[in-house]
């Protein structure tokens, strides 16, 4: 068997491996999208706009509570997309399996083409509300090219203002430039050593948030710019990146070590647990600040950590029902569900201002119309576009792992939990 053979071999059983991330991402990704959708819904709006979202309050009540406490996911998604780029590109070496050149030109292939199409659609059809609401031309322009330059997470005036959801995109494309570097330093680390930093981790992701507390303490309504500052500069996430990564070594799931999740699958695992406990969590009450930065930023790194463990591995009910055929289809279009999001936001927002009575039912008309939109515009713009970039820029290389077999898998989807203004987080 030649060596391009056993690369796609290993890159089918690693596809294999992990299905049920990809089904719980979806789900996941629906759950922020929600929280972003009760943002519209619950922030104070301008005469004529009260029906926007009105369907969301006719909810069950734990429901409405789980879908306000939305921001809790995004902590998942930052030590997911660790988790999985390192079981993918790290190898038995400790180097990165591919080079940095092809890593960093697969990252922006997957992301940057659709992003520019959106943040287009999004140009047109905001600039003049923008000026309207007395915004300078120079901080429009400014924070237009960070948004699209995704950049825009560095400087917190910058985030709000075109796509806020985007945000975490921002702040994966900085944990897309670490990567290659991150994964020979880890690799030097002994077993012990990784544990004990591994252990450290939710501590050392919680200092942003405790010197936060000082300063605004329960009862204080801190600025808009400083919630923003606290929970989107990229280099706050770092810590959850690398626990990420640390849990694949830590555990054994690494591409020297596949595990066949088909043998013996069984019904109940600590994972259900835990994912048991993130939902009684999030639709028991909702979550004042400044706990809510404390639980978001390392209080749930634990029960997310088992829960990937476990659904990695195949192991309980969670894995069963994620790894169902449909849900990896549409785990397949979460980036495009979230990346879209933004635009079918505009459009609930458009939709009232035209008729003001138009709010029946229109949060599970924005639910299918993302859904929709994903799906479009995974299979017929994303793809294809990827495709030819793929062939035009991304030749085999030859002196590392094939890059067209972990492209598919990778793409790890980031997830975005914000507010808008004095709400934003």
């Amino acid at each position: 068997m030649t060596d391009q053979q056993n690369t796609h071999r290993r890159a089918n059983q690693q596809r294999q491996l992990l299905p049920a991330l990809t089904g719980i991402r979806f789900i996941a990704i629906l759950h922020i999208f929600c929280f972003h959708l009760w943002v519209l819904f619950d922030m104070k709006k301008e005469p004529g706009m009260e029906n926007l979202l009105r369907d969301i309050k006719e909810l069950p009540g734990p429901l409405v509570t789980a879908i306000s406490n939305g921001w809790m996911s995004t902590s998942f998604f930052f030590l997911l997309s660790g988790f999985i780029l390192a079981y993918l590109y790290w190898d038995e070496h400790g180097q990165l399996s591919i080079t940095k050149k092809t890593f960093w030109l697969t990252r922006a292939i997957r992301i940057y083409p659709i992003h520019w199409i959106i943040m287009l659609i999004t140009l047109l059809m905001t600039t003049g509300y923008q000026l309207s609401l007395g915004n300078s031309p120079a901080l429009l322009f400014a924070s237009g090219l960070a948004t699209i330059t995704l950049t825009q997470a560095w400087y917190p005036d910058f985030v709000p203002i075109w796509s806020w959801p985007t945000w975490t995109i921002s702040a994966l494309v900085f944990l897309y430039a670490l990567l290659p570097f991150l994964l020979p330093m880890l690799a030097k680390l002994s077993r012990r050593a990784s544990i004990q930093l591994l252990c450290a981790l939710p501590f050392i992701s919680l200092l942003p948030t405790a010197v936060y507390a000082w300063f605004f303490p329960a009862g204080t309504e801190a600025p808009g710019f400083w919630k923003i500052f606290i929970g989107s500069t990229p280099l706050f996430w770092v810590a959850h990146f690398v626990a990420g990564i640390l849990l694949t070594r830590v555990v054994g799931i690494t591409r020297a070590n596949t595990i066949d999740s088909n043998k013996n699958p069984s019904w109940f695992a600590w994972g259900d647990v835990a994912l048991v406990a993130v939902i009684v969590i999030a639709a028991t009450q909702e979550i004042a600040e400044p706990f809510k930065f404390f639980m978001r930023h390392g209080l749930m790194m634990p029960l997310y950590m088992i829960i990937i463990v476990d659904l990695a591995r195949g192991k309980g009910f969670a894995a069963r029902v994620f790894s169902l055929p449909f849900m990896g289809f549409l785990g397949e279009t979460g980036f495009s569900i979230f990346i879209w999001q933004n635009v079918v936001m505009m459009m609930c927002g458009a939709v009232i201002m035209f008729n003001p009575d138009a709010g029946q039912h229109q949060f599970l008309w924005a639910l299918a119309g993302a859904i929709v939109l994903g799906i479009c515009s995974t299979y017929l713009i994303e793809k294809p576009i990827a495709r030819k970039l793929r062939r035009k820029y991304l030749p085999l290389d030859q002196t590392k792992h094939q890059y067209t077999s972990t492209t598919k898998t990778a793409a790890v989807l980031p997830a975005a939990t914000t507010a808008i203004g004095s709400r934003h987080e």
